[in-house]
């Protein structure tokens, strides 16, 4: 294999770092046609639609690791299936962007979007672990990688999401420290509230609020009306309608279902005998 024969030679440590391996086939048509269809079409961090604009990701980057310059990068796992995603622009690639936060006021995020962002944010080259860093020829198994991956790991219990204040931002759950420091770890590494982020799901997030406020009041002008078991009849069935929007092409799907899964309990309070 020539990347094997090539990185027999490669120092990352010299100065300046030689070029690592120039890797083509993960571009071909085939390999983004399959990612774009068992993803429907969406990021597999942010679930953002990708268009036209979307990077073939590598998990485990192949061309070197930013929290230890000495590695040479995963390059044997460049044409790895198990090692690609697709990703949208701003998940993939390191550039300054604007994050909102959980109490942020719409005047607070309306004046950060005319201000220069200073700082970057984006996966990259940015691979976090717990443990010993994997090597040509050993098992990853001695790695406890920060970030979550979406097709080893059920991304819902790591995350929550805020709906009190007027945006739609993502929170880590805390429940648990180590799935914690994961769900912190991805937030930040692929800037899952940068601004143009958090808008577009918040387009979604008052569509949501729309409906489960008029689906409330109906119910309630029901109930107070003398009310029937087809009041709650109703009520649940514009839920499964409303739940049409978190089917799995829809962009933003679990933040969608989340919302829809708290919204139903609160729903049944009301009408529990």
């Amino acid at each position: 294999m020539a990347a094997a024969a090539f990185y027999r030679t490669f120092d990352a440590t010299a100065i300046p770092r030689p070029t690592s391996y120039v890797f083509v086939q993960y571009k071909a048509f085939d390999v983004t046609s399959a990612l774009r269809i068992l993803f429907h079409d969406k990021c597999a961090y942010c679930e953002d639609e990708v268009g036209d604009d979307m990077d073939v990701e590598h998990f485990r980057p192949k061309g070197g690791v930013t929290e230890d310059p000495s590695h040479p990068g995963y390059w044997w796992l460049a044409h790895s299936w198990e090692n690609l995603l697709p990703s949208c622009t701003p998940c993939n690639q390191n550039r300054r962007q604007h994050l909102a936060t959980e109490h942020m006021t719409e005047e607070q995020f309306l004046a950060l979007r005319y201000k220069p962002a200073m700082v970057a944010y984006g996966k990259a080259n940015q691979f976090p672990i717990d443990g010993v860093r994997a090597t040509y020829g050993s098992s990853l198994s001695t790695e406890r990688p920060h970030l979550i991956d979406p097709t080893v790991d059920d991304p819902e219990p790591f995350f929550r999401w805020s709906h009190e204040g007027p945006y739609s931002v993502v929170l880590a759950n805390t429940d648990d420290l180590w799935s914690g420091t994961r769900a912190l770890a991805s937030i930040s590494t692929f800037a899952l509230n940068r601004l143009k982020l958090v808008q577009s799901r918040t387009k979604i997030l008052r569509e949501l609020r729309y409906q489960a406020s008029r689906t409330v009041e109906e119910l309630e002008e029901d109930m107070a009306a003398g009310g029937s078991p087809k009041s709650v009849e109703r009520a649940l069935k514009r839920i499964g309608e409303m739940r049409r929007m978190q089917a799995p092409e829809m962009p933003y799907s679990s933040m969608v279902k989340a919302f829809i899964d708290s919204f139903e309990i609160e729903l049944r309070s009301l009408v529990a005998p």
